[in-house]
């Protein structure tokens, strides 16, 4: 793999805004330049400056082929799982581009960093020297469990991020279809860490994941500016109680909104329901993939609207709420002539919560267009009816 020379980064900085393809018939003109090499740091540059601000930021910093930066962490996400951790050492098993061992770097004085790809880990080890680390991060090129075989040290914590795409390079979301498969690994991992934390599919059914894999005393399901990135389970030896379940949403590093419950508390709740009010409000992306319900609308102090529903309704505004608060304008029944009614210029952002029925196919049935101010929202009152409310977003 090339090097990012001075002649590059020169190359590279005079042409700031330059897009990769003119940049490429650019650097043809200088037949010195590694042409292949200095595209790919172009367009890797231009894809990670709000995804990974410190990369972007730190002009020695090399950038894999895209695939890599599409499937690696946020740097907001994973500054948060560093913060979660601390110790002596640390193993990431699954390396990848290498933006989570970068911070755990940040809580551990030795993490060692496991790569199948040689050239994506010599990507890695050549920002390990850009960013300082290079005698605090071990780059190893191997299989991650064959690397945890190879070391007889207990580590304080072992990283695992499994690859959740198949053969077909198609998502998948259950454990045993991820690599490595942790149902046959989790035993050897609680045996050999003081702490297993592990980053799974934002689709992943977690009560179904707390059944399969044991020890676990934390689920933080993580969410960055409202869309729900990943699942992470939180596993020591001997841990036999229940496991709290954290919904967190961030934003540029900081933690907006933080809820947390159980589900036995979820399950001995009787829960708040009444009919719908002024305003309606849906909780953040990590609260509803959370599941906590009826928990949410208990510290909230405000009912659900049905029993199934993920909406909460009440006169009162709140100025402060994880998630989205809209103004009921009116409402109807979830018909296309209540529709043309409500939106008689058959023109409405169409949300829809628990109606038995898709966005696209509401869109549909009730022959409306995208745009416009309003919101046309399917849903399910307390009486177990399906309406259709016309409102406006206030936050």
């Amino acid at each position: 793999m090339p090097l990012l020379t001075a002649e590059i980064k020169k190359f590279i900085a005079e042409r700031k805004g330059v897009s990769a393809e003119e940049l490429a018939l650019q650097a043809r003109k200088r037949p010195e330049l590694p042409l292949a090499f200095v595209a790919q740091q172009v367009k890797g540059r231009s894809k990670i400056e709000k995804k990974l601000p410190l990369w972007f930021e730190n002009e020695d910093a090399l950038f894999p082929k895209s695939v890599s930066l599409e499937q690696c962490s946020s740097e907001v996400a994973a500054r948060y799982k560093a913060s979660l951790v601390e110790g002596e050492r640390a193993i990431d098993l699954t390396g990848g581009f290498g933006v989570d061992s970068r911070f755990l770097c940040d809580r551990f004085k030795r993490v060692v960093h496991v790569e199948r790809q040689v050239e994506l880990l010599e990507v890695v080890s050549e920002n390990a020297k850009a960013f300082g680390i290079d005698e605090q991060l071990e780059c190893v090129q191997g299989d991650g469990l064959e690397a945890l075989d190879q070391r007889s040290a207990e580590w304080d914590l072992i990283y695992v991020d499994p690859a959740r795409r198949d053969a077909r390079s198609l998502k998948v979301s259950a454990l045993e279809d991820c690599e490595p498969n942790l149902l046959q690994c989790w035993d050897e991992l609680l045996e050999k860490g003081k702490l297993v934390m592990a980053k799974l599919s934002p689709g992943l059914d977690i009560t179904r994941g707390l059944e399969q894999l044991r020890q676990v005393f934390a689920v933080h399901v993580v969410s960055v500016d409202n869309e729900c990135k990943e699942v992470l389970f939180m596993a020591k030896e001997n841990w036999s109680s229940e496991a709290r379940i954290h919904c967190v949403n961030m934003a540029n590093s900081d933690c907006l909104d933080c809820f947390e419950f159980s589900f036995s508390e979820e399950r001995s709740l009787e829960g708040a329901y009444g009919p719908l009010r002024r305003y309606l409000y849906e909780p953040n992306a990590s609260v509803m993939k959370g599941g906590g319900y009826k928990s949410f609308s208990k510290k909230m102090a405000m009912p659900l609207i049905g029993q199934r529903s993920r909406f909460l309704s009440s006169d009162i505004r709140l100025e402060s709420f994880p998630g989205r608060v809209f103004e009921i304008l009116d409402t109807g029944n979830l018909s296309a002539k209540d529709a043309k009614a409500l939106f008689p210029e058959k023109v409405a952002n169409v949300l829809v919560r628990n109606c038995g029925m898709g966005a696209e196919e509401l869109k549909k049935k009730l022959k409306l267009r995208d745009g416009g101010d309003h919101f046309a929202i399917g849903t399910t009152d307390w009486e177990d009816k399906r309406v259709l409310l016309k409102a406006r977003r206030i936050s």
